[in-house]
């Protein structure tokens, strides 16, 4: 990180809320159920597919991973009025896995079954490296017994291409969301290079393809898209009506809309992430100090307001 970068990242954790928000309900759909509803139907008449997410991470306390279960639950029924087909997604430190797996697993469970009443799919997210393996056997235990279950894999880790080859022996059906990951691990465990992490994306997404994977690519980067497209003609995979294929682009909304519709527009199944919740402000901060360039300008709006 550059000198310039850190002090833009303490500028932006100095900014009120009322101006974050600004920039952040691109990314957010607002902080209640009802605006992620709404957003969710906005998008699906706009032809996306959507991604349900309550914002939140490492919670510490059993009644708060209890309080967040509740809230996933009591989306279900919304959900099934504006779209059958959402996916639900979950932090596991949001369920409690830093208090104690098996708490995790066991509500984890209980959200799967809650799901599975709604026809609804679950994905179960990944977070950093200190947690992925707890969040891999979580995943492996709960999936037995639920197929409409999802995991996520982060191409920069070093260990990625063992894990992916022990999901695919043990998980018939396996479904995978592709990330390059944003957590900024060391350099003893991942790949730190983007050209790096992005030449590792690719060759763990035809792995994922090759064995028989549905893969979420998700993706914002225009180039990695043409080789994926590349790697999905070659194998045949992107013939077909699109709900039907092995694959689909996955993007967060609010960013690059230009490179998700141009996706769809040529043939490709895309779903957008929809986060929501209390939790925004934290959310934004971690995805403006991500990307200097949109901390940059928010921060020049801030100064030119008060000019």
């Amino acid at each position: 990180m550059s000198f310039v970068d850190g002090i833009l990242r303490t500028g932006l954790r100095l900014l009120p809320r009322s101006i974050l928000w600004v920039v952040a309900r691109k990314y957010v759909a607002g902080s209640t159920l009802e605006d992620a509803i709404a957003v969710i139907d906005r998008l699906r008449g706009e032809g996306y597919g959507t991604i349900l997410d309550v914002l939140g991470e490492d919670v510490r306390e059993p009644e708060l991973a209890e309080a967040v279960l509740q809230g996933y639950v009591d989306a279900l029924p919304a959900l099934e009025r504006s779209d059958p087909g959402c996916v639900i997604s979950v932090k596991p430190t949001h369920l409690g896995l830093a208090i104690d797996p098996a708490l995790c697993e066991r509500l984890l469970r209980e959200l799967c079954r809650a799901a599975s009443g709604h026809g609804r799919f679950v994905r179960f997210e990944m977070e950093d490296a200190s947690t992925v393996q707890d969040t891999l056997d979580v995943f492996l235990s709960v999936r037995r017994d639920y197929e409409a279950l999802g995991c996520v894999i982060q191409s920069r880790l070093f260990r990625t291409e063992a894990d992916v080859e022990r999901l695919l022996d043990e998980v018939p059906g396996l479904n995978v969301r592709l990330v390059k990951g944003i957590y900024l691990e060391p350099a003893e465990i991942a790949w730190t290079e983007p050209a790096d992490i992005s030449a590792r994306y690719l060759h763990i997404a035809k792995a994922l393809l090759d064995g028989g994977a549905h893969v979420g690519l998700a993706t914002h980067d225009a180039p990695m898209a043409d080789r994926l497209r590349q790697a999905l003609s070659e194998r045949g995979l992107d013939r077909g009506p699109a709900d039907q294929r092995r694959y689909e682009f996955q993007c967060l909304m609010g960013v690059q809309p230009a490179f998700a519709a141009a996706m769809r527009e040529q043939g490709h199944q895309v779903r957008m992430y929809v986060p929501y919740g209390e939790d925004w402000h934290a959310y934004s901060l971690r995805r403006l100090e991500r990307n200097p360039e949109i901390a940059r300008h928010v921060l020049r709006s801030l100064f030119s307001r008060g000019g």
